[in-house]
């Protein structure tokens, strides 16, 4: 995505990314919400697969229901590469309102990783 922009756009996100790089509280935000994020994208594939495997429900994101049926237990190979791949993107540019928005997102997955949970052990 970043190569279909202009060459002067590109080269002010790279500089506004250095210049984020350059505040170590930013980037300290950044370091503790990608390690949250992984440790999240973790234990949502472990209450993902506990509530699929005692049958009590089913994945309901379209793409990742598909990977699973194309992949098998390869989607968690291709769910973590791609958190991997985002976690990149996060440190590369740990931005205020990068870190927020990221933040939001991990939150409200954290909040999907515990009604999982609940599934799993049929309290929902």
């Amino acid at each position: 995505m970043v190569f279909l922009i202009s060459r002067h756009r590109r080269r002010r996100l790279i500089d506004a990314a250095a210049a984020a790089r350059d505040h170590r509280a930013g980037v300290g935000a950044a370091i503790a919400l990608v390690v949250f994020y992984n440790f999240v994208g973790v234990t949502d594939v472990f209450s993902t697969w506990l509530a699929l495997s005692r049958g009590l429900g089913e994945e309901a994101n379209p793409i990742l229901r598909a990977m699973m049926e194309a992949f098998g237990p390869g989607w968690i190979a291709g769910k973590f590469a791609l958190q991997a791949i985002v976690s990149g993107m996060v440190l590369w540019f740990p931005h205020p309102i990068v870190c927020g928005l990221f933040g939001a997102a991990v939150a409200a997955n954290a909040v999907i990783v515990a009604n999982n949970f609940l599934i799993a052990y049929g309290l929902n």
